[in-house]
């Protein structure tokens, strides 16, 4: 994440530290000397930007005018998202919108996928950097882990394990036979939706991205906590996420359920939230800052606060070290409070330091806030060095919930 960030600011990486960091990352060895030709090979494709229309510019006007309001009420972001971020890479975007230039929005989020702008929340603009063969195989490679880490994390597949022999055999029977088993388990299209000019594999027929693996893991794991930690209701559970990046997570799991669901965010990343899920969903789906509620809400970080509660679920994923400490505090001061089912958290505890300040660890916020048990800590399946923990409200209710309870 810090050199995706980085990069943004006009650090590209060179081709060299590319490999050594595309290496370091890759968390199956074996399968650069021991798959051969077993691996099926292929290239990104890129989907081309769809032509702006009167539905997208009413939209635009809409995420303008959300964004203006929600800037009128609260100061620039601070910490590590604010110079590196909001003044350099998402500068162009900022501009026009605090311009007033619906137009130009919409030919910038029409292309969102391919730009600066979505650095550390997708690739972006790094994919369009043409790789030399063994950067561009290594990465291949990836995204081939990342699918069938997904598939083992849902039982779809065996678990390999190259201490009994067993290297890349997922793959031996072709990907397009990977992506139906996780479609059938998951009872959804792993196909990404036709916005912002994505780009990714081909799997199945279906495009993927880089990031969609990972955010189709978050969004099962967080359906297996509701199904474990959430009593039975008729009423669809209401979800908040604090940092969602661009609505990634939220799309994929109502996919899988019905639910109410708020995004609470910084007012220029509610604006990729905003578009991403209006174009995935419906626009009449989404409700934005100023707005009547709708099946989606998209807040700015400030309006925590309206929030009606108490909500069912409390979640946080990759974001929770990056936000400053006194607004990580406060979220799960609130949470605390508001929510009167689980909290998840998908975050890395590295604490590395960001201009002189180390990052959050999940658990030590919580722990300092108080008021939580946690009942599952778990090393993520897709992400080497990332954490999933859930915890529950401090309650006899909550204590007989986790007797039981198991994903």
């Amino acid at each position: 994440m810090r050199a995706q960030i980085r990069s943004a600011v006009g650090r590209r990486v060179s081709p060299a530290l590319g490999w050594a960091r595309t290496l370091e990352s890759f968390d199956r060895p074996a399968w650069l000397y021991r798959l051969g030709g077993a691996a099926p090979t292929g290239e990104l494709r890129f989907r081309p930007a769809r032509p702006v229309t009167d539905a997208d510019l009413a939209l635009c006007r809409r995420l303008v005018a959300a964004y203006r309001l929600a800037r009128s009420e609260a100061p620039p972001p601070s910490g590590m998202w604010s110079h590196a971020v909001f003044d350099e890479r998402q500068r162009a975007l900022r501009d026009a919108l605090q311009r007033g230039e619906p137009a130009a929005v919409a030919d910038l989020l029409g292309a969102m996928f391919r730009s600066d702008f979505v650095l550390g929340m997708a690739p972006g603009s790094l994919g369009r950097e043409r790789r030399p063969g063994p950067l561009a195989r290594l990465s291949w490679l990836s995204s081939m882990n990342k699918l069938v880490a997904l598939a083992e994390s849902l039982g779809t597949i065996r678990t390999e394990n190259p201490e009994q022999g067993a290297v890349g055999s997922a793959l031996r029977a072709g990907i397009d036979e990977l992506v139906a088993g996780m479609e059938d388990q998951l009872g959804l299209s792993l196909d990404f939706p036709h916005v912002g000019a994505a780009y990714g594999v081909v799997a199945g027929g279906r495009l993927i991205t880089p990031e969609t693996p990972d955010q189709v893991y978050g969004a099962a794991r967080l359906r297996a906590v509701i199904d474990a930690y959430l009593p039975r209701s008729d009423e669809p559970p209401r979800i908040v996420e604090i940092g969602g990046g661009y609505g990634a997570m939220a799309y994929w799991l109502l996919q899988m359920l019905d639910a109410r669901y708020v995004i609470v965010d910084l007012p220029i990343v509610g604006v990729l939230q905003g578009y991403f899920l209006s174009q995935a969903l419906g626009h009449e789906a989404v409700a934005l800052h100023g707005e009547a509620p709708a099946q989606v809400t998209i807040l700015p970080n400030h309006a925590l606060a309206s929030v009606q509660a108490p909500v069912d679920v409390f979640a946080n994923k990759d974001s929770l070290p990056e936000i400053p400490l006194d607004a990580a505090v406060g979220y799960l001061e609130w949470a605390r409070s508001a929510c009167r089912g689980p909290f998840y958290s998908n975050n890395q505890e590295s604490a590395a330091v960001f201009d002189g300040v180390a990052q959050n660890v999940a658990c030590e916020l919580v722990e300092r806030v108080g008021g939580f048990t946690r009942v599952r800590r778990d090393a993520s399946w897709l992400r080497r060095g990332y954490v999933e923990e859930v915890f529950l409200p401090v309650s006899g209710a909550a204590a007989g919930l986790a007797a039981n309870a198991s994903i």
